[in-house]
């Protein structure tokens, strides 16, 4: 008993934290793919610039919550201008351009940043502080303060694209981007405009995991591997199926690492994925039809 409070419920509830997190990186990786076609391999990047762009206006404003808005408004941004500038002008070419494209983009943009800020680690401290007692044991405010944060993020990206006009002009560009072009809609701006909201969500899940793991220039290297494995298994194109694939690869890797070293728990977690692909080879929820 003293095991289960002690270790593995604060483990359990680490990992599902983390995967309301991860679910917000992943998802946006999701609608890029949906509705462009396009692997994002750059947006590992546009995580780790959100996090270095919190440390930017926390150091102007001293206010983590300042940086909160301003800084996913930031990598929005710098999104809008990479679709246009670079993935716009391939989307008539074999999605190998835009795979090798952002593959580019992601070494510029990890450069870049170790030019601007170094390679050292950074830690941004949590703007909430003290414990709150759950289960039998204290766990920290900012902890819970991430998943309830995450968790509200991730239900209004669900209701904006089911119940929103905006969320289903997006949603019917995935299945026709002609016909709705044929209708009088503004297709590139639809993508130029998505592509920024998913670059702000890396952003703020980048931001929101700072004060948990420190900051530096290859930690979107780390994420995006994570990230790819959760849309893979959550299905090609799928946000519900990403969403839940997020908290299982975030339990999944959370309490493994209470058994193995991190190369094996990496190891365990590729495992995990090849399991699920040889059950259900779409995914939990992947669309027939999405990779052909």
């Amino acid at each position: 008993m003293e095991y289960l409070v002690a270790i593995l419920l604060p483990q359990l509830l680490h990992g599902v934290v983390f995967g309301a997190a991860l679910g917000l990186l992943a998802l946006g990786l999701t609608v890029i793919f949906g509705l462009l076609g396009v692997m994002n391999f750059a947006h590992g990047e546009l995580f780790m610039f959100g996090a270095y762009a919190g440390i930017v206006v926390i150091g102007l404003t001293q206010s983590f919550w300042v940086a909160l808005v301003v800084a996913p408004l930031l990598v929005a941004a710098v999104g809008a201008v990479t679709e246009v500038a670079t993935l716009r002008p391939l989307y008539r070419r074999e999605p190998l351009y835009g795979l090798i494209m952002t593959f580019g983009l992601a070494l510029a943009f990890r450069e870049g940043a170790r030019q601007l800020f170094g390679g050292d680690m950074r830690r941004i401290l949590p703007p909430i502080e003290g414990s709150t007692p759950l289960l039998g044991m204290m766990y920290p405010n900012y902890r819970l303060f991430l998943l309830a944060f995450s968790s509200l993020l991730l239900l209004a990206i669900w209701l904006f694209f089911t119940r929103t006009r905006a969320g289903i002009i997006v949603r019917a560009a995935v299945e026709d981007a002609e016909m709705l072009d044929g209708l009088g809609v503004n297709v590139p701006r639809v993508f130029t405009l998505t592509f920024a909201g998913s670059a702000a969500l890396a952003a703020l899940a980048g931001l929101l995991l700072a004060p948990v793991f420190t900051v530096y220039p290859q930690m979107g290297v780390e994420m995006i591997l994570l990230a790819f494995i959760v849309v893979i298994l959550g299905g090609m194109g799928s946000m519900g199926g990403s969403v839940i694939a997020a908290f299982v690869i975030g339990i999944a890797q959370s309490l493994l690492t209470l058994w193995m070293n991190p190369q094996r728990v990496a190891i365990a977690i590729f495992g995990i994925m090849i399991v699920v692909l040889i059950v259900r080879p779409r995914g939990f929820f992947g669309r027939e039809g999405v990779l052909e």
